[in-house]
């Protein structure tokens, strides 16, 4: 029978070794790797929800049957909110087709949040406009339009931005715009912002964050998130809207199909009561 011995200093090395290897890891090793974690993934866990002292504000608009609304007041639900315009070839159709998927998964929650698309081209979106433009998505959505002076002071209130683009030879131009979309709680405060790229899971994921979450006294400020802050909110793209674009890639427009291309381009360039010049 073979029988194993072992050097006394040795032994006591060997249950050294093993001792150390199954001690604890200290709080820095633990933090370490759960930043290490989160630099592999798109986005990082959200945690801090509470209310952004510098972003938002109570702002007058118009909403698509035409009735004035106070962004920024207290309402019944939360509300996810972006900017775009009704034209938008790209990130407006895109992200609306995002937020049906968001509200999908959200199943009976569906109707515990808004969402409100904010125009940056008040000169084209009429409250009819929106309207129309709106009716071809499956949820309900509320538009929201105004005066230019009133666009630029939600759009400051929000650090987004935007810039109108040269019309072409029908009179159509592209407005480039922040992509970000914003979440309010049901008093009106922003919670979190969302990549343009955020996906409804992740979005769903905040959501419920949101509503499990005690009402929050404390606020913060947009340089308190680094992420944040590096993303720069005034950023904004929009593909260019060419002439192809515009009369093919329109899918909500039935008008767009009816124009007449030799109409003049203030055909494009709907009046409202606010009265507007670009």
């Amino acid at each position: 029978m073979l029988i194993l011995r072992f050097h006394p200093p040795l032994l006591f090395f060997l249950l050294l070794w093993h001792l150390l290897s199954c001690a604890e890891k200290t709080p820095k090793d633990i933090s370490n790797q759960e930043i290490a974690s989160s630099s592999d993934s798109t986005h990082s866990p959200v945690g801090d929800i509470r209310p952004y002292a510098d972003l938002g504000g109570r702002i007058s608009l118009v909403d698509q049957r035409g009735e004035m609304f106070i962004l920024g007041d207290p309402q019944k639900r939360s509300a996810l909110l972006f900017f775009g315009y009704t034209y938008c070839p790209d990130f407006c159709p895109t992200t609306l087709s995002r937020l049906v998927q968001v509200k999908e998964r959200l199943g009976a929650k569906a109707d515990s949040v808004d969402i409100a698309f904010v125009s940056v081209d008040p000169q084209r979106d009429t409250p009819e406009v929106l309207a129309s433009y709106l009716a071809y998505f499956p949820i309900r959505v509320r538009g929201l339009t105004g005066t230019r002076t009133a666009i630029d002071q939600v759009t400051a209130s929000y650090q987004a931005d935007y810039a109108l683009g040269r019309p072409n030879e029908r009179g159509d131009y592209a407005v480039d715009h922040s992509t970000s979309i914003y979440l309010l709680d049901a008093s009106g405060r922003i919670r979190h912002v969302f990549d343009y790229d955020a996906t409804p899971d992740e979005i769903v994921d905040v959501l419920r964050l949101l509503w499990s979450s005690p009402m929050s006294e404390s606020e913060r400020v947009v340089d308190d998130d680094p992420l944040l802050a590096a993303r720069n909110l005034g950023t904004y793209g929009c593909a260019l809207l060419d002439a192809q674009a515009a009369n093919g890639y329109r899918i909500w427009s039935k008008r767009a199909a009816q124009e007449d291309p030799s109409q003049s381009a203030s055909s494009l360039q709907p009046t409202y009561e606010y009265g507007l010049d670009r």
